[in-house]
């Protein structure tokens, strides 16, 4: 019995060295942030969320899809995270903006800041990317 518990932790230490050694592998994560809160806290969290990942995985590939009455977030006029997107853009983010929300919000690209990008329909980007093997986390509360 005592050799087989000394087997196990064996184990479950050459598991969890695997684990932790999973960031400096090399491997591209990819995260799709889902955002559709008019919540100016839960815009900031989404942005302060980012830096927090890239500072463990800094390999990481994100795109925020924003829709709903989140729009509000990437609008020029309305923006309070304007030079922040900006910022988070260069280093590259994509903020994908859902024509499906412009179109019913009457809004054109021309409204929205330079840094934005544009997808057809949110739902139909969601799907695509879980497909191409993103992780998917869902914004707000």
């Amino acid at each position: 019995m005592k050799t087989f518990i000394q087997i196990f932790a064996i184990a479950c230490g050459m598991m969890l060295m695997t684990f932790s050694n999973s960031y400096a592998q090399g491997k591209t994560h990819k995260l799709l942030i889902d955002l559709n809160s008019a919540d100016t806290t839960d815009q900031a969290t989404v942005l302060r969320q980012i830096r927090n990942l890239w500072r463990e995985m800094p390999d990481t590939k994100v795109e925020v899809l924003i829709h709903g009455p989140a729009v509000a977030a990437i609008k020029k006029d309305t923006s309070p995270f304007a030079v922040q997107i900006e910022k988070l853009q260069k280093d590259g983010v994509v903020f994908a903006v859902c024509r499906n929300t412009m179109k019913r919000y009457k809004l054109t690209e021309a409204d929205m800041l330079p840094t934005a990008s544009f997808v057809p329909s949110a739902i139909a980007e969601t799907v695509l990317k879980q497909e191409e093997g993103w992780s998917y986390q869902k914004a707000g509360h």
